[in-house]
């Protein structure tokens, strides 16, 4: 499995395309529960549920990674084997030392029912700096590119930051032990850590002030034997040593967030259909907006890939997408939020 990454730190004006990913208004912290497991573990289905159960409560604010590994971890016979080496090292890091626990945000390791309130505290604090991130995976190559973006909307509080970036995997299916409902030959393991794409330590970041655009670029090669429509890309932030202050999760097959709250978002467009797109896309368009405006279609690192004026009056635009490559794509009005379309032929 190769690993690949390009960076640059580029200071720019808050209205440039380029920071579509990211918002430059200071947002809340989201939450990383690192959940520690393993197939063996009958007390661990319980955790699990209450895991899931917070997803549900907090579906874009927590991202959940399930991290197998100690003794119970081991399989036997035609059990299913999900430790990796970076989830060793990071039960090895964080000091963990049985199962069921988790961290939230890389700080108290913990049992299931302290999760709720940890998680909870964490969404009340204001983070500073932003993180959007975009994926597009090539199915002949397997190669998958994650695109990472952090705005720093304050000064950063360390001396340097680290931007992990891994994947996980939903819906494999395999042996899991249960004390309360008896063992399970075929359960559906969820948010399973299947590999970090950055180094365990992540990817330095030094310059942390506020004001500062990040882009970073990785790129990993995806094993034949993995699903690749049950992975996800993760992408967080913390500083070096210390807690998590953003953190986001998106489709390992052309997802994208632009990281900023409803709340703040005026499209000028509605959601185009069908998604995926693959010759014609239509745009709804938002009549409480002036629609004089310039539509324009980009790539997610910003480059113009089309353009044109708006049509006055019209409720929808149909936009010729045959010719576009496949791939992740930003559109909208200039002047407001982009949305996202994936292109597939």
């Amino acid at each position: 499995m190769m690993r690949t990454l390009t960076c640059s730190v580029v200071l720019l004006p808050a209205y440039l395309f380029a920071q579509s990913l990211v918002s430059t208004t200071p947002q809340q912290r989201t939450a990383l529960l690192e959940e520690f497991t393993a197939i063996n573990c009958g007390n661990c289905p319980a955790a699990h549920g209450v895991a899931n159960t917070l997803a549900g409560a907090y579906p874009d604010d927590l991202v959940i990674v399930g991290v197998h590994g100690g003794g119970l971890a081991v399989p036997s016979g035609t059990q299913v084997d999900l430790r990796t080496t970076d989830g060793a090292a990071l039960w090895t890091q964080l000091g963990v030392s049985f199962q069921p626990q988790g961290t939230v945000n890389r700080q108290v390791v913990q049992q299931a029912n302290g999760w709720s309130n940890a998680i909870a505290t964490v969404l009340a604090q204001t983070s500073p700096v932003n993180l959007g991130m975009a994926t597009t995976f090539d199915p002949d190559t397997r190669e998958l590119t994650v695109d990472v973006e952090l705005y720093y909307a304050a000064d950063g509080t360390g001396d340097a930051d680290r931007i992990s970036v891994l994947l996980t995997q939903d819906h494999i299916v395999g042996y899991q032990q249960d004390y309360v409902n008896g063992a399970h030959p075929n359960y559906d393991h969820r948010h399973v850590l299947r590999d970090h794409i950055t180094p365990l330590i992540g990817d330095e970041v030094v310059t942390t002030t506020s004001g500062t655009l990040v882009q970073r670029t990785y790129t990993f090669t995806v094993p034949e034997a993995w699903v690749v429509d049950d992975l996800d890309a993760v992408a967080f932030v913390a500083e070096q040593g210390g807690p998590v202050h953003q953190v986001r999760h998106v489709d390992a097959t052309g997802g994208a967030t632009t990281g900023i709250p409803h709340s703040e978002r005026m499209y000028g467009t509605g959601s185009a259909f069908p998604v995926p797109a693959n010759d014609l896309v239509t745009i709804p368009l938002d009549p409480a907006v002036m629609m004089d405006g310039t539509f324009v279609l980009r790539d997610v690192a910003g480059r113009v890939v089309m353009q044109l004026r708006m049509p006055q009056g019209a409720a929808q635009l149909v936009l010729p997408v045959g010719g576009v490559e496949a791939g992740v794509y930003l559109y909208g009005v200039e002047g407001f939020p982009a949305r996202v379309l994936t292109v597939a032929h």
